[in-house]
């Protein structure tokens, strides 16, 4: 028995050999076309082949796609051919119709030129929504659960500016306040995850870090500017107003007086909705650690989005001695008056 193993076992190592010449050959081959189709310029005619590149798709992925529909015939050659042409960023996404007889650098400028892409989703959200309206406003026109949307708020993001949220903070959503507010375009399969990463992209777009310098200018955090831009987005929407309020809650924070704002009444009070105007007595009772009646200091955190006006008021408040402002009911538009004392915040409501 050992003898017929033995010479088994020897006949196997002649014919080693001979499989390894045999790879080496295919491997050789196939190199040798890989190197013929990066260095290939011929143009031939060819079936035209429309294809679907994703937002977000690499060379992996789009080299993939046109093996596939039989664009190209090896995937190496294309991701070579897209290195060497210093085309690795500027690959579009879209819809792209392609001929079979184009060479690797005619399909990779075809590419780069930008595809014709489905129309997409329009959404908007207005200054000064909550998150909790957001969530609402999304189910409604159809774009995504409010559940999802809410759920997605709750994951953890890693963007710098949200490094300024204190981490043992007690808010009801650590994003409240970071979704920039704006109109959107979002594909028809969008996630409600990439929907919040499209407003924190936003927010960072227009919150640089020149205004976060700004801010620490000034003995704050991000997180605190725009919890105050909140509050001056909720309180007035006349444009000239906002630094002259920003200049309120400086001066009340200052003289270590209670901020006593409505909106960080009626956030709790309604839930995130403001579907209740009008703020009682017994309603600044509320127990609430947004409630800056029953709490010196700024809220717990922003009680809405602010747009970029909000911020850059809360960055560049004006300077005056104003410590009451209320509503100015003979003009009726929405502008407040403004006093220093609070005997003439009465005398001006009689």
């Amino acid at each position: 028995m050992s003898m017929k193993k033995t010479k088994k076992s020897k006949k196997k190592l002649k014919i080693m050999p001979w499989l390894l010449l045999l790879i080496f050959a295919f491997a050789a081959l196939w190199l040798f076309q890989v190197f013929l189709e990066f260095h290939s310029e011929k143009e031939k005619e060819g079936e035209s082949v429309t294809i679907e590149i994703q937002k977000g798709d690499g060379i992996s992925e789009i080299g993939s796609i046109l093996k596939k529909e039989g664009l190209i015939d090896h995937k190496l050659a294309f991701y070579l051919k897209v290195k060497s042409m210093g085309a690795s960023s500027k690959l579009k996404y879209g819809s792209f119709t392609l001929s079979k007889g184009s060479s690797l650098k005619t399909l990779i400028e075809g590419l780069t030129k930008g595809g014709a892409q489905k129309e997409g989703i329009w959404f908007t959200v207005p200054e000064g929504y909550t998150i909790e309206k957001i969530a609402v406003k999304l189910e409604k026109e159809g774009i995504c659960k409010e559940k999802d949307f809410l759920d997605a708020v709750s994951k953890e993001y890693d963007y710098w500016f949200l490094e300024s949220i204190p981490k043992d903070i007690q808010v009801k959503y650590r994003l409240q306040g970071f979704l920039f507010p704006d109109t959107y375009e979002i594909g028809e399969n969008t996630i409600a995850e990439d929907i919040v990463r499209t407003m924190l992209d936003q927010f960072g777009a227009q919150y640089t870090k020149e205004m976060d310098e700004q801010a620490k200018n000034l003995g704050k955090t991000t997180f605190e500017i725009v919890t105050e831009a909140s509050i001056i987005e909720r309180e007035t929407e006349v444009e000239e107003e906002r630094p002259v309020i920003a200049g309120v809650i400086e001066n009340r924070l200052k003289a270590d007086m209670a901020l006593q704002m409505c909106p960080t009444v009626l956030y709790p009070l309604t839930d995130g909705m403001y579907d209740v105007t009008q703020v009682t007595y017994e309603d600044t009772k509320i127990q609430s650690p947004y409630n800056t009646y029953q709490n010196k200091g700024l809220p717990a955190g922003p009680i809405a989005n602010p747009g970029l006006p909000c911020l850059k008021a809360a960055l560049n408040p004006a300077e005056h001695d104003y410590f009451f402002y209320h509503t100015d009911e003979t003009k009726n538009d929405g502008s407040h008056i403004f006093t220093k004392t609070y005997e003439e915040h009465v005398k001006t409501q009689e």
